[in-house]
């Protein structure tokens, strides 16, 4: 590998990459944990990186958020499924939410024994004309098929197992999120 300024090397620190590792961090300092805007960019030019550098190296992420918005998400979520790379997530601290999801698109998912687990529906904050609240509501409804979908993809259980689930904030320890089949393994304990 290449050496690295020390100018160089601390600009990718900032962006949460540690490039001799090949290790990303999702949600410890953008936007307050949250996924957003400036997560999902900083997500996709690393992706890029280790796409583009050696495709035969796989990555690891670790992943502690409390969640945040569906769309940034879902960039973060098919930069790490469409990754050439292996990339192994890894679930630290908290993963909530859009977290969860994010979690899902791994090619292997690890989860530490302390870190905590909450899947849920989500909430809207619709307002204006009528039928642009409808129309949006509609979107929503779609969203959240897709979300169930998601969770189904490795879990083995349907759809509708993950819609009862989410109507309401079901935190999950590491044992929990194992049997459920939202993680392959907890660290400690493969």
């Amino acid at each position: 590998m290449a050496r690295h300024s020390k100018d160089r090397v601390s600009q990718w620190y900032e962006n949460n990459v540690h490039l001799e590792t090949r290790t990303l961090y999702i949600g410890d300092e953008d936007e307050g944990g949250e996924v957003g805007p400036s997560m999902a960019v900083n997500v996709l030019k690393a992706f890029h990186l280790f796409d583009t550098q050696s495709a035969d190296r796989p990555v690891t992420v670790m992943l502690n958020t409390q969640g945040g918005c569906w769309y940034n998400g879902m960039a973060i979520y098919d930069a790490i499924e469409q990754s050439v790379c292996h990339v192994d997530v890894y679930a630290i601290g908290s993963v909530m939410s859009m977290g969860s999801i994010i979690l899902q698109a791994a090619d292997v998912r690890y989860m530490y024994p302390h870190a905590t687990l909450m899947i849920h529906d989500g909430s809207e904050d619709l307002h204006g004309h009528a039928r642009n609240v409808i129309n949006w509501a509609k979107h929503s409804e779609k969203l959240l098929g897709d979300m169930y979908r998601i969770y189904s993809k490795r879990s083995g259980r349907p759809p509708s197992f993950w819609k009862k689930r989410c109507g309401h904030d079901t935190i999950l320890s590491a044992g929990e999120c194992l049997e459920l089949g939202l993680i392959d393994h907890i660290v400690g304990e493969e």
